[in-house]
């Protein structure tokens, strides 16, 4: 097993060690988009949040009317919370760490739960824990709204915002006439050491590779990897990475999200974005999800309903939209600040749920490919 990741979906990840969470914060599933500050200049910019050596069912409990397990980072998150606590008076305390790490803490404290709410990076991952029965289902006409393509059918979790797996590039390194069309173009020799990716343990990366299983099979997804390593892709650490450099021109080409591109560009970096493999009988892009789950077992139970009610709602989706220019997902919101909008581009026809159940065999996949 590579441990740089951590295989908490599987038997043996029912209780895990702070050493062996500390093994895993190099690239994990925190993909949130924030600019990293210079790594020399503070050596502890954009680590992963610490393990907190709390977690476990002997801890006191965490404090307030409503407590939430989040993924996400603390800057794009919390301006909900706070809309949700202004609009219903409801004191919501976040537990913020990595997806995995989170989840983790979700399975050791299932038989006494302290979360009423888990937020986590991708929908492939709350589909592995709606698995173990870690999630409540949720019926609500806040549903209404909601693309029912990005959760789960019992509601165990929901969708609460889209990503795009895009190719963003820099517009100084590469030419319009030189952009490749596919990602299956960048094994050409002609960007050998000009691409850069997120690590393997960052799940929106496994949940990629997992889709491209599904739609062009084993061989040919292996082809791919193996073709990028042969052709000496540089795998950071995580997205953000990635993101900064290409922007800073150090490569060509990055494979990301959609919004880190739009993040770089914000910042007046010279970069571009490609969704790729828009042919006919190509794959397509890979649309993924934020999710959240109510806690099976919640202690505060209708606060966590109270709270993915507004999830879904128009001010939150707003948020969403417009602080990160992720797409919206539900709350009748239909635009994001995105220079690309959901419905000019080809998806993937893939299932979001499929991809979750792939979870720990695409990561065996990538193992074997030596991928890290």
């Amino acid at each position: 097993m590579n441990s740089s990741r951590i295989r908490w979906l599987g038997v043996l990840a029912l209780i895990l060690s702070a050493v062996l969470l500390g093994t895993a914060c190099g690239g994990d599933d925190n993909d949130e988009p924030t600019r990293e500050p210079d790594p020399v200049a503070d050596p502890t910019a954009g680590a992963d949040p610490e393990p907190d050596p709390t977690a476990g069912g002997t801890a006191e409990p965490l404090t307030g009317d409503l407590i939430i397990y989040s993924g996400r980072r603390e800057p794009l998150f919390q301006p909900v919370v706070e809309a949700f606590e202004e609009a219903t008076g409801i004191d919501v305390t976040v537990r913020y760490g990595s997806t995995a790490e989170l989840g983790n803490a979700l399975i050791e404290e299932a038989d006494n739960p302290r979360a009423d709410l888990f937020v986590g990076t991708d929908a492939a991952t709350a589909e592995a824990l709606r698995e173990r029965g870690l999630f409540a289902p949720f019926d609500d006409p806040a549903l209404a709204t909601h693309d029912a393509a990005f959760r789960a059918d019992d509601g165990t979790w929901v969708g609460i915002s889209g990503r795009a797996r895009v190719i963003m590039y820099n517009t100084e390194l590469v030419s319009q006439d030189e952009l490749p069309d596919s990602v299956f173009d960048l094994v050409d020799p002609r960007w050998d050491g000009q691409v850069a990716m997120p690590s393997t343990a960052n799940s929106s990366l496994t949940a990629w590779v997992s889709s491209l299983r599904v739609l062009v099979g084993d061989d040919r997804t292996r082809e791919l990897l193996e073709g990028l390593k042969d052709n000496g892709v540089a795998v950071l650490r995580e997205h953000t990475d990635v993101r900064n450099a290409v922007g800073d021109g150090e490569f060509a080409l990055g494979l990301v999200n959609h919004y880190y591109y739009q993040l770089e560009k914000e910042e007046g970096s010279p970069v571009g974005v490609i969704y790729p493999d828009q042919q006919p009988g190509e794959v397509g892009v890979l649309v993924n999800a934020a999710a959240a789950s109510i806690v099976e077992g919640a202690p505060h139970m209708e606060n966590a309903v109270a709270f993915m009610r507004f999830l879904l709602g128009a001010e939150a989706q707003r948020i969403f939209a417009d602080a990160n220019f992720e797409y919206p997902l539900a709350g009748g919101i239909t635009q994001s600040r995105a220079d690309v909008q959901r419905g000019a581009f080809v998806e993937s026809d893939v299932d979001l749920v499929e991809l979750g159940m792939m979870n720990d065999s695409t990561l065996d996949f990538l193992d074997e490919i030596g991928l890290e």
